[in-house]
């Protein structure tokens, strides 16, 4: 009887382990896969450069951009939310409309998502580079796994679900706007780029 009740004891122990680590592996697949499938993230960062307000500043080029559906499609949708507020449409410039492709393909090709290259760089250091002055200027990421979940509406509410990306979307200091989009089949990337005219 003695013996019955301790193997009795012992299965019970076992069975109990059993489900407690089936929970936790359980638990696991369900995170990672809801990370890894399902995912949307954003950032966003602005500047005001006021050693710069005295130089002149490039001029917008509002007719002939080269710019894709996808990439207009954004454009149009913050163009939108500006417009409710009563604020000026953005107007796309060439220049910008490349630095953002640049850095949205760079963020896919070396697998990163930050406002920092892998060299310590910013858009803010690229804009000197490029020999664009600014007096106010910000950038928004974007990206997705799978890319097809990014779409346009979906980064445009992400964004303004977010105070520092609603406060670049509406900045009424900003007249001129680069958008650019890089995916691979799995992965999107959106970089706009934001500047005062």
């Amino acid at each position: 009887m003695e013996k019955l009740s301790i193997i009795g004891k012992r299965n019970c122990m076992a069975a109990a382990v059993a489900v407690f680590l089936a929970a936790i592996i359980l638990s696991f697949v369900i995170a990672s896969t809801a990370s890894s499938y399902q995912d949307i993230e954003v950032l966003g960062s602005n500047a005001v450069n006021a050693q710069q307000q005295g130089q002149q500043q490039n001029q917008p080029q509002s007719s002939g951009v080269n710019i894709t559906d996808y990439e207009a499609a954004i454009l149009h949708l913050i163009n939108t939310v500006r417009a409710d507020r009563g604020l000026a449409a953005l107007q796309p410039h060439q220049s910008l409309i490349d630095i953002s492709r640049t850095r949205s393909t760079d963020m896919l090709s070396r697998n990163y998502f930050s406002h920092y290259t892998p060299e310590g760089k910013t858009v803010f250091n690229i804009f000197r580079e490029c020999g664009i002055t600014f007096r106010a200027a910000g950038e928004n990421l974007a990206h997705s796994r799978p890319a097809d979940i990014g779409s346009p509406e979906a980064f445009i509410n992400a964004w303004m679900n977010s105070p520092t990306h609603a406060a670049n979307i509406l900045q009424s200091k900003y007249g001129i706007v680069g958008v650019g989009m890089a995916e691979n089949g799995e992965r999107r990337v959106v970089t706009t780029v934001f500047r005062n005219n």
